[in-house]
């Protein structure tokens, strides 16, 4: 105990030690002095107005005047003196906000009073060869941290460290690239993504200042300024997602020590700048395996986005902007601080917008402006954003797209990002399942027969939760679900899918979508997870991503409001990625002696088939809210969240 405290006091027992010895001498003299205030202080407690500690109810009321039913719900206060709250900060540096986001978290962070900050690197535009200037950005920064109320712990990042006069900068002002602490039995580590250098773009200085000076001048030019640079193959090298964040060996002896040093924590944090498990190199596998075993969090910043990520049971969090330039284009694109509640279950995780803090004064709309800002786009997961309807450009999966984007009869919008509809995910390129891994995908729904799944086995990124929903398990030998069977005998085909049988048959398919018990069953649990934000962004498919994908994606976007030519419109985009993908195989039926029209009508889609389900759905419930409501059990509050989740 002893031992522990001069370690507190004077960081190790050698340099206690030394301590005393130095100073024994006086130690000495004073010796007389405490004794003489010992025996006074013995006296004095001997006195019969001596004061009995006693201990004060947290909570009382009078129990006479309230006896029996109370107008509060529990007596059991959420004050564990073993919990304790903290904040963390995303970037400010990379295109540092000129309205004073930043500035206002800090002085949000104030009002809110947690115990410490933490933060995850970029708080200078760094990139500079000219120390004065270097040391202006820093003392800007720090005498805006210096209002912080609380202690706040930095992380290097990239704009921090990037060239040698940055480093010297950093370790002058802040010193070592790593560290670790321990609070109320949890420990923290902050690691250095920033330890390996890269080779930085060309004229990345003069890039940084042209971008700096024209955000202020004329925005538009800005945006159209970055978009083509950071599609230079040099940026995409130094910050895009092909480059592989390396931690060199003797950081990483050090996070197993620290670690086994460690060992009897109750919670391990883990911040660094870059999200380097997006696409992991070998030295960091090395150091997730290390941290296996224990209960730990994972935070990083860098991409200005948010983004959640659950690997082998554990929570990987990107934390999103503070005022840093927003480069991507959907969701996660906020102004915001990460509130954490260290519990005897773990952490209680909540991203607070900025934009929705106010002091006790009011609503001041003068601060509105420090979080209206546009997206710079062009760095996010697709340099051009395709428009409703349109495939995402992935060749290994010509059907797959986003759902968002279409307006509603409401006048608003189905948010991009969150929810897509797909073909079958087997036999992808590696080049591909990159593309596809961008998408941040936390589940993956198969609307799949088990002969399609055993034939195609899914191929998903690492990460994804992948669920089976056999839509046809009543009914295996309905028509989408046997597409390859139907093609082998043409002749034979022409004789028995000839003259409008094929369409028949599809309607009757289609009627099955709404009404055969597997179905509502398994649509019934798609719909209840699409509502659920946890599992987004998700993606739904089946073989070839038309039939029980396109009902699935039909009727969703009706009961968000988008009118029904506009749902057919989408429906009927199939035939423009999934024919030409099957061109092979009807050219060779068509040889074989085979009706052009067959193959169409069972690879393709048509409006009649669509209308077979509506109808379907009209006749037996008269609406898409009672089809929710009673043939898959979604009610209407549970509608409205779904809408609410979705519109913009």
């Amino acid at each position: 105990m002893y031992s522990n405290t001069l370690k507190q006091v004077f960081g190790s027992e050698e340099e206690s030690m030394e301590h005393i010895t130095r100073h024994s001498a006086g130690i000495r003299a004073i010796l007389p002095v405490i004794a003489m205030l010992l025996l006074v202080g013995c006296d004095q407690s001997e006195t019969p107005t001596s004061v009995v500690a006693r201990e004060v109810p947290v909570f009382t009321y009078d129990q006479a005047e309230i006896p029996g039913a109370s107008p509060w719900t529990s007596g059991k206060f959420s004050n564990n003196p073993d919990n304790f709250r903290f904040a963390i900060l995303g970037d400010r540096g990379g295109g540092a906000s000129p309205l004073g986001t930043y500035e206002r978290a800090i002085e949000q962070l104030n009002w809110l009073r947690p115990e410490f900050v933490m933060s995850v690197g970029d708080y200078v535009e760094g990139y500079t060869t000219v120390e004065t200037e270097m040391d202006a950005q820093w003392d800007e920064f720090e005498a805006i941290v210096a209002k912080l109320e609380m202690p706040f712990f930095y992380v290097r990042g990239n704009h921090d460290i990037n060239m040698p006069l940055t480093r010297e900068a950093w370790s002058e002002r802040r010193g070592p690239q790593y560290y670790y602490f321990r609070y109320k039995d949890v420990l923290f580590i902050a690691l250095d993504t920033e330890d390996a250098e890269r080779p930085m773009p060309p004229n990345m200085e003069e890039d940084i200042n042209t971008y700096n000076r024209l955000k202020n001048e004329d925005p538009k030019k800005a945006t159209a300024f970055i978009v083509e640079w950071m599609k230079t193959p040099e940026a995409q090298e130094a910050f895009g997602h092909a480059a592989k964040v390396e931690f060199p060996d003797k950081q990483r002896t050090w996070f197993r020590k620290i670690l086994e040093q460690n060992a009897d924590v109750r919670w391990t944090f883990v911040f660094m700048h870059e999200p380097v498990w997006d696409n992991p190199s070998d030295s960091f596998k090395e150091i997730d395996q290390a941290i296996q075993g224990r209960n730990y969090t994972f935070f990083a910043g860098h991409t200005h986005y948010y983004d959640y990520d659950l690997i082998n049971g554990q929570e990987y969090i990107t934390v999103a902007s503070a005022g840093a330039a927003f480069t991507h284009d959907g969701p996660g694109n906020v102004d915001h601080l990460t509130w954490v509640t260290m519990t005897e279950n773990g952490p209680e995780i909540a991203g607070i917008a900025l934009k929705g803090i106010f002091d006790r004064k009011g609503l001041d709309p003068a601060m509105f402006g420090a979080y209206d800002r546009a997206p710079v786009l062009g760095t996010g997961h697709s340099h051009t954003e395709p428009k409703p309807g349109e495939n995402l450009g992935i060749a290994s999966v010509p059907n797959l797209r986003d759902l968002g984007g279409y307006q509603t009869r409401g006048d608003r919008q189905v948010a991009t990002g969150l929810v897509y509809r797909s073909n079958q995910l087997s036999k992808i390129s590696p080049e591909d399942m990159e593309k596809l891994a961008t998408l941040k995908l936390r589940t993956a729904f198969d609307l799949r027969t088990a002969v399609e799944r055993d034939k195609r086995p899914e191929e998903l990124p690492p990460g994804v939760n992948y669920v089976i929903l056999d839509v046809l398990a009543d009914s295996p030998q309905a028509g989408p679900a046997q597409l390859e069977i139907l093609m082998q005998d043409p002749k034979k085909a022409n004789a028995e899918l000839g003259g409008g049988k094929v369409e028949a048959g599809f309607k009757d398919s289609y009627r099955e979508f709404v009404s055969l018990p597997s179905a509502q069953r398994e649509f019934s649990k798609l719909f209840h997870a699409l509502g659920d934000s946890a599992q987004l962004p998700a993606l739904f498919h089946c073989t070839t991503g038309k039939d029980r994908t396109g009902w699935a994606a039909a009727a969703l976007l009706t009961l968000l409001g988008v009118p029904e030519d506009v749902v057919k419109q989408d429906y009927l985009r199939s035939n423009d990625y999934i024919l030409p993908a099957y061109q092979g195989a009807i050219d060779a039926f068509v040889a074989g002696g085979g009706n052009p029209e067959i193959p169409r009508a069972i690879l393709g889609v048509k409006e009649e088939y669509l209308n077979a389900a509506f109808d379907e759905m009209r006749t037996k419930y008269g609406s898409i809210e009672k089809y929710f409501a009673e043939g898959l059990g979604i009610d209407n509050t549970r509608q409205k969240a779904i809408k609410d989740l979705y519109l913009q």
